[in-house]
């Protein structure tokens, strides 16, 4: 057996592990780990330090991800249960590599034309402002924020944030 050196209760490495472990999640659990991942990063934003500002931009754009996959995975229901990509047709395949692969917002977007008319249908005569929203989000996050030299300011962060906000609840 090793032996623990770090002082204190050995760590339990069994639970820690259990949030690696790849699992295939339904739409309702993708909503539900949205809204913690959404936590997460008004948590960041919370704290007011500038340094946790690229963390909380960074957790907000999963939100929109996460939940534009649960609707791709609503719209297409045999993504939630096809494994493997191989015998899928090339369309099916960009399909399924889109919802397991990709963190291309954008690209999610255009499958699902729809969300255009649900984000009118939310709007005071028919306004495009949240579509025009969603947009911007899905054009300007990317994954690579993890690795991004740069730093922003906590009032962009919240701003970004409080869009996500906004749209996270017309995707629920």
């Amino acid at each position: 057996m090793p032996v623990w050196r770090g002082g204190g209760r050995e760590p339990n490495i069994g639970s820690v592990a259990g949030i690696f472990t790849k699992v295939r999640l339904r739409p309702s659990q993708l909503r539900t780990i949205a809204d913690r991942r959404f936590g997460d990063a008004q948590c960041l934003c919370d704290s007011r330090q500038n340094e946790r500002a690229n963390g909380a931009m960074y957790m907000a754009g999963f939100v929109i991800e996460i939940l534009l996959k649960s609707r791709l995975m609503e719209k297409y229901p045999w993504l939630q249960t096809t494994r493997s990509p191989e015998k899928l047709s090339s369309s099916d395949r960009a399909l399924w590599s889109l919802c397991y692969r990709s963190h291309d917002l954008a690209g999610l977007l255009e499958q699902l034309s729809e969300i255009r008319q649900i984000l009118k249908l939310r709007e005071p005569h028919g306004s495009e402002r949240l579509w025009r929203i969603l947009k911007s989000i899905c054009a300007r996050w990317s994954v690579f924020a993890r690795y991004s030299p740069q730093s922003t300011r906590m009032t962009e962060a919240d701003e970004f944030v409080r869009q996500i906000k906004e749209i996270k609840e017309c995707l629920r």
